[in-house]
């Protein structure tokens, strides 16, 4: 299979690891091309790209990365991607969309670490990033970095331009509202050093938000806070539909016998809605959700629950649970045309079909010594011959 780059540039769409309402639906001629970091068994880290076939996993590329990343954003209209560091790494590497070859990497201020996510304007011109101020050990030490995008088709770079505050600590995921202008961001609440490495400095005085920023100025729009009782849940991980409807993954750091919600939804203007999951269920998810995406309807939403092995799957409109699956170290999740593709730290790569629950997996044999990480990204591609 060729990927032709004027083609995959000509779609102009922005991927599902950013916001999955604006994922591409299955045409023929087309298809997804799926994007993760990985760890192999000699411990070395990588991207692959790759694409599914009904039953298999074709590798497109593989580039190699300096450490352990997180999240792949992805800009289709300049043709590369950037790899950001796992919390509290430093770098970004870019590197080009269609052949996976590094373009450069960026380090970020000697004062700064990265939390592993970013996400680009809707004209790929722009760039945001999370960081810690880790010199303010006392104030809220969040920060929105904000990189323009410059150069041509693959030889892209980033240039740092300005930053503002998340109004939190351990800012983490941010995504882009549909209107384009609005920047939603998860402050997790916990204050970390790199001379701690991925130690949680502050546990007892931990204070979470979801915050809502104009992207231009960094106004704060709009400030949620979980009820005191779940303060040490800290917000991770977010999404949002066409709507605008923000769902939001969290990990608990408190007591493990607590029964604390790991999702919530919402809506400017409105009350965050907590969200429990059966008492069965609710025990075997080990108070962490690691990911969260919604269906391309929008509708649903796919979270995966690495330490409880497993991934749900809920409606957004009642905050119920609809099905889960059994998922060794299950995390990264992708809306598809029928349902999810998801990853685990086992190598495995398979697909849920939400109307029927039918499970289907994609086999390669280069991926079966991989360890996935957390996310999976995705954008739509033309083959040809």
């Amino acid at each position: 299979m060729h990927i032709n780059r004027r083609q995959l540039l000509g779609l102009g769409m922005l991927l599902a690891g950013a916001s999955s309402w604006v994922v591409g639906k299955d045409i023929p001629g087309q298809a997804s091309l799926f994007l993760s970091a990985a760890a192999d068994a000699a411990d070395g880290h990588w991207v692959y790209g790759f694409t599914l076939t009904q039953t298999n996993a074709e590798q497109v590329f593989k580039t190699a990365l300096p450490a352990r990343a997180h999240h792949i954003a992805v800009n289709a209209q300049y043709g590369f991607f950037v790899v950001v560091a796992r919390r509290p790494g430093t770098w970004m590497v870019l590197a080009d969309l269609h052949t996976g070859n590094v373009i450069r990497q960026i380090q970020v201020p000697a004062n700064r670490h990265l939390f592993g996510h970013g996400v680009f304007s809707a004209d790929g011109r722009f760039f945001y990033t999370t960081e810690s101020d880790f010199a303010d050990m006392q104030g809220d030490s969040g920060r929105v970095v904000v990189w323009e995008v410059t150069g041509e088709d693959g030889v892209a770079t980033l240039t740092r331009m300005q930053e503002f505050p998340t109004f939190g600590v351990g800012p983490h995921e941010l995504i882009l509202l549909p209107d384009t202008q609005t920047l939603v961001v998860a402050n997790g609440g916990i204050r970390t050093h790199p001379d701690h490495d991925r130690d949680n400095l502050n546990i007892d005085s931990m204070l979470p938000s979801l915050v809502y920023l104009n992207r231009y100025s960094g106004e704060l729009l709009e400030q949620q806070f979980l009820p005191s009782q779940f303060q040490q849940a800290s917000i991770r991980h977010l999404d949002v539909n066409a709507d605008g409807m923000v769902v939001m993954a969290m990990q608990f750091e408190g007591e493990p016998f607590m029964e604390v919600p790991l999702l919530a939804t919402h809506l400017r203007g409105q009350p965050l809605q907590l969200i429990l999951a059966p008492p069965d269920v609710q025990v075997q998810m080990h108070q962490y959700v690691g990911s969260v995406r919604f269906s391309l309807d929008g509708r649903y939403f796919a979270a995966g629950c690495p330490l409880g092995n497993m991934v749900t799957f809920w409606d957004s409109h009642s905050g119920s649970m609809i099905n889960s699956i059994r998922a060794r170290d299950g995390c990264g999740v992708c809306a598809t045309e029928t349902g999810f593709v998801f990853s685990t730290g086992t190598g495995r790569v398979a697909h849920i079909d939400l109307a029927s629950g039918t499970v289907t997996e994609h086999e390669a044999p280069e991926f079966n010594q991989l360890l996935w990480d957390n996310h999976l990204s995705s954008v739509a591609i033309e083959l040809s011959a």
